[in-house]
């Protein structure tokens, strides 16, 4: 039986000092019928020839490398996924990694329970909070409300979650948690893998630098997220109300964590 097509899609700027090492991960995969599909969203550094050089090494994999205007990830994931063919669609980060057996591991995790639709993983931060278990959980539309399970490089989704539902162009937070939001509130399966198959790039999930630093500008798109489904009549009221609270009270609480972390540098 033939492996299904998954089409790996990589959203990047100025990453010539990372992307060769992320196409390492992905061209060192377990499960062998990928398609990977690099979008440059604008760089002005080597990036985009770094990619075609690697390309060029390595044909047993095909490659599609894109040029667009710089617009943000969000933009940069849409475009490639317009030009994907894979039956699943998997993302990466170009500053991250996937260990060798991440699409292998979640290909069998599909074909062992059919009803999952879209499936993310663990994840580490470097070489810290690894985790083997191989245990898989449901992640309902409530439980996905008040945390996000799914960081971006982790999830893999059957291609057609995304007939209907896209990143949203132009927004640069927390743009993918309404993307997953979207897809378990219109009644999809969700689920995730708690074995540790992504590697991200070795600095804190939040109060770091670039975007994570953003603390405020994350919460924002985090709050705008239930006010878009709760104007969709996705959620009701009180879910509104609730998840926005809980939202807003993480927020303070990661506020305070970075503010002590600056005082004991």
């Amino acid at each position: 039986m033939k492996e299904p097509l998954v089409s790996v899609i990589i959203p990047a700027y100025n990453a010539s000092q990372t992307i060769a090492a992320c196409l390492d991960s992905v061209c060192g995969q377990t499960y062998r019928n990928l398609e990977v599909i690099v979008v440059d969203d604008g760089s002005t550094d080597e990036t985009f020839a770094i990619v075609q050089h690697y390309a060029e090494g390595h044909k047993n994999i095909p490659f599609k490398i894109y040029s667009i205007a710089n617009s943000g990830p969000a933009s940069a994931r849409n475009y490639g996924i317009e030009h994907s063919t894979g039956e699943y669609i998997a993302f990466l980060d170009s500053d991250d990694r996937w260990a060798s057996t991440k699409i292998e591991r979640q290909i069998e995790c599909f074909r062992k329970y059919s009803k999952i639709e879209l499936l993310g993983c663990n994840y580490s931060v470097g070489i810290r909070n690894h985790s083997k278990s191989k245990e898989i959980k449901m992640i309902s539309k409530k439980l996905l409300l008040f945390k996000n399970f799914f960081v971006t490089p982790a999830v893999i989704l059957k291609r057609n979650l995304l007939m209907n539902n896209r990143f949203q162009n132009g927004r640069r937070y927390s743009e993918d948690y309404y993307l997953w939001l979207q897809i378990a509130c219109t009644n999809h399966s969700c689920a995730f893998l708690k074995e540790s198959l992504v590697i991200l790039c070795d600095k804190p999930t939040y109060g770091g630098t670039g975007l994570s630093a953003k603390l405020w500008l994350m919460e924002k798109g985090e709050l705008e997220n239930y006010t878009l489904l709760y104007n969709q009549h996705l959620i009701s009221l009180v879910e509104y109300i609730s998840a926005s609270c809980f939202s807003f009270f993480k927020y303070c609480i990661r506020l305070v964590v970075t503010i002590v972390r600056k005082m004991h540098k």
